[in-house]
Formats: structure tokens, sequence, C-alpha cells
């Protein structure tokens, strides 16, 4: 089968590897797309924290796909069935796995990260991390269940109340995500302070009440910065309110350092989280969102390109012009 490697010295190539086989407890799953986003350009550029990635990496962290065979002791989920996984596996046993922080594991293992993703036609994956998708769920809108079940976390972190106001900063597909899933807790606003003034329709769609270039003298009760920018965060300080809480999910790039105004933040008593992937719970909420119909992602899906085609997907993820939201590749039917 093809796989899209890379060594983390800037490059990526589809290689021809032999057959995954499912051992005990797993199952073989045919991918139908992989999303490609920032994080998998820093796996390929090697700009990744160490300790998160093992090289050769098969990309493809993002993902949704289809059952095509069992490990030994296992039958479900059936054959035929369209699923995605929980992409952090934890070990199920250490004191984190044990209160249900299965996002810090003490066991770090990984899909796309430290074992094999799915930008491949074939992946193992463990069977009790799978979810069935309903028919009724676009693949557009399963491919993007891992940012969204990354969002999910995060906003279980800032346990936003009912009345809050809510800002979302950047305008990339994990910020999208974030606009549409602060609707779910009844806030009494939902702005967007992004980058690119072209993807201001696209937030629309999200959800947002308004898209903004520029901060303004508005205060939040929660900032979700998903923009990795220094730049933006050192500000939000400024735009909470006392008490307010900033959740930081965008990452600014490995051993760069980000000032902020420490006075300001003890006066306020701001809170400042880092929110890391998802845990099993957030995935699960995450999906049952996308089931039951709530959550209808497919227009954040802006391109889309054959597995052979992974060079034109990276250089869209990098310079395709406004509006653009995911970039997934098409790797079966």
């Amino acid at each position: 089968m093809k796989s899209l490697i890379t060594p983390g010295d800037k490059t990526v190539a589809l290689i021809e590897v032999a057959d995954p086989k499912p051992i005990a407890g797993e199952i073989l799953v045919a991918p139908i797309y992989a999303g490609v986003c920032a994080t998998d350009i820093e796996v390929i550029n090697g700009e990744l924290d160490p300790d998160f990635v093992v090289y050769p990496a098969t990309l493809g962290h993002e993902w949704c796909g289809r059952v095509v065979g069992h490990g030994p002791g296992v039958s479900e989920p059936a054959i035929g069935s369209r699923i995605v996984v929980t992409g952090l596996i934890p070990c199920k046993t250490c004191f984190e796995c044990l209160a249900g922080a299965t996002n810090r594991c003490l066991t770090y293992s990984e899909i796309g990260f430290t074992r094999p993703g799915a930008a491949a036609e074939l992946v193992t994956v463990p069977a009790f991390l799978a979810h069935v998708v309903a028919d009724s769920v676009s693949n557009e809108t399963a491919v993007l269940a891992e940012p969204t079940a990354v969002v999910t976390q995060a906003f279980t972190n800032a346990n936003p109340k009912p009345g809050a106001k809510i800002l979302i900063v950047g305008d990339g597909t994990i910020a999208m995500i974030a606009a549409s899933l602060a609707k779910t807790f009844q806030p009494s606003l939902v702005h967007m302070l992004g980058l690119k003034p072209g993807q201001a329709e696209m937030a629309k769609r999200a959800g947002v009440d308004a898209f903004l270039t520029e901060p303004t003298e508005q205060r939040y009760d929660i900032i979700i910065e998903a923009a990795g920018s220094m730049e933006r965060i050192t500000g939000a300080i400024k735009q909470l309110v006392r008490g307010g809480t900033l959740v930081l999910v965008g990452y600014t790039g490995f051993g760069n350092m980000t000032p902020i105004m420490v006075d300001s933040v003890i006066n306020g008593e701001i809170k400042i989280l880092g929110s890391f992937a998802s845990t099993v719970k957030a995935w699960a909420t995450a999906v049952e969102l996308m089931n039951s119909g709530k959550l209808d992602l497919s227009y954040l899906v802006t391109h889309k390109f054959p597995l052979a085609d992974f060079a034109k997907a990276i250089d869209a993820l990098k310079n395709a012009p406004a509006p653009r939201g995911k970039v997934a590749l098409v790797i079966s039917a």
C-alpha cells in the first residue's frame, strides 16, 4: 500500500510499504478522507516538540474511514462501518487515565505522530477507540472529528456560563469550529478576531456575531486563542474581564517565548489555561454532536485532492487565498 511519510527533514513522499496487519484488539481501516493542517507542516519540517513525534512519521491525524478487517478477539465495529477514531491512545491504567484525563496519559501514543496515521491506503487502530458515524453525517463533517474534539476539550476546560461573551482568536479550521461550538453554550455574543478579511463570510456561516481584524475595546469572559499568534496572546490579557479565562489552543512554535504582563494577570485574576488535544470523553461528545445533526461542518472543507496530489494539498494549505477552510486528501470512496 501507499503511505504519506516524512523523515522530518522538510520532505514528504508517498511511499510503498507493506500492508498493516491488525493485532489483538485492533481493526483494519481504509481511510476515506484525511485532513491536512499546520501541525502536519510542523511534523514535515521537524519543528514539533520532539517528545511528541516519532520519525519516520506517517501523516494523518484528522481522518475518517471504513472498517475492512478485524484483529483477533474483535468483532465491532462491524465490517463496512464508517468510523472516526480517538487519536490519543490511553493506557487506561495510569492515574491520569483513571481520572478521565486521557489526553494526559503518562504513556503518550497518538495516531499520526508516534504511530502511523491515516494518510495511507490502510491503517490499524485500537477497536475500543472507534466511533461509528451516522449515515446522515457527510465525510466532510466526519473528517473534522479530531479538531472538533480538540475544541470540545478547550470548552470543557473553559467551562463557559450562559450569557458569556466569547472571543475566538484566529480564522482557521479550529477557530471556525470553536465559533460553531460556542453557540451551544448560549453566549450573549461570539466574536472572531481573524487575520484574513477573506475569511469573514466563512466566519458568518460558523455563527459569529462579528468578524474583526483588529482588537476593539470590548471585554470578554472567555478568549479561545486558536491562531498561535504571540502578539494576539499578549494582547488577549487586556481584552478579558476581571476573572476572565484565556484558553490556549494554537501553537506558537516549539521554543518560542511569548511575553505576558504578569501584573495584569494578577490584578485581573485572569486564568490562563493550556488545552492539549482531547480526551476520550471529548471525542464521544464531538461525535454525538455530529451524529445528532447539531453540528454540520461540511462547508468547512474547501479544498480536496487525491492522495497522489499531496503536494498540491500542502501548497493549498500554505498558499490558497481566502476563503480557505480545511484541506483534505481523498483516499477512498
